[in-house]
């Protein structure tokens, strides 16, 4: 017996495939816009953090009325930027004290202020509270959080 037509070739199915270009996820856009934060982040300004909390809790000399709005803001937009650091690194996971910082100073910030009533006391507490969720961030995150350039570091924000 004599097979004369010869079997077809044994081709294996990936092998009829043809990669197509890859294309990331997301589009053109949205990688242009990632780009532009980046160089657009500045760094969290420590130093006048420390020295804008000073003023409010220690000095005997404390913010007038018409600077209680602005110092009002600023201290929320930086426990607003801690809390994201603190809960976005997965390294560190939040302990319940940072929890409880986070929400207790968004509660605080959202107090609003400029009626004339119990504005010191709302932005002293959330002075606090940023004074408590930077020193929480330093010992969790191993961060070294100095004060003063002359060397002297406040017992309060010393980190361990």
């Amino acid at each position: 017996m004599t097979v004369t037509e010869a079997a077809p070739p044994a081709v294996h199915p990936l092998s009829l495939h043809t990669p197509e270009r890859h294309v990331p996820p997301g589009t053109r856009e949205f990688y242009e816009d990632v780009v532009a934060r980046l160089r657009a982040w500045k760094p969290l300004p420590v130093g006048e953090i420390t020295a804008t909390l000073d003023r409010v809790l220690e000095s005997p000399d404390p913010p007038s009325d018409r600077e209680l709005v602005y110092v009002h803001w600023q201290l929320r937009s930086w426990h607003k930027r801690l809390s994201t650091i603190v809960l976005a690194d997965r390294r560190f996971p939040p302990t319940a004290e940072a929890c409880w910082l986070i929400e207790n100073g968004k509660a605080i910030g959202d107090l609003r202020i400029g009626d004339g009533t119990w504005e010191l006391g709302t932005v002293r507490r959330l002075a606090s509270t940023l004074l408590d969720l930077l020193d929480e961030a330093a010992r969790t995150h191993g961060l070294r959080v100095d004060d003063d350039s002359d060397g002297e570091v406040s017992r309060s924000r010393r980190s361990p």
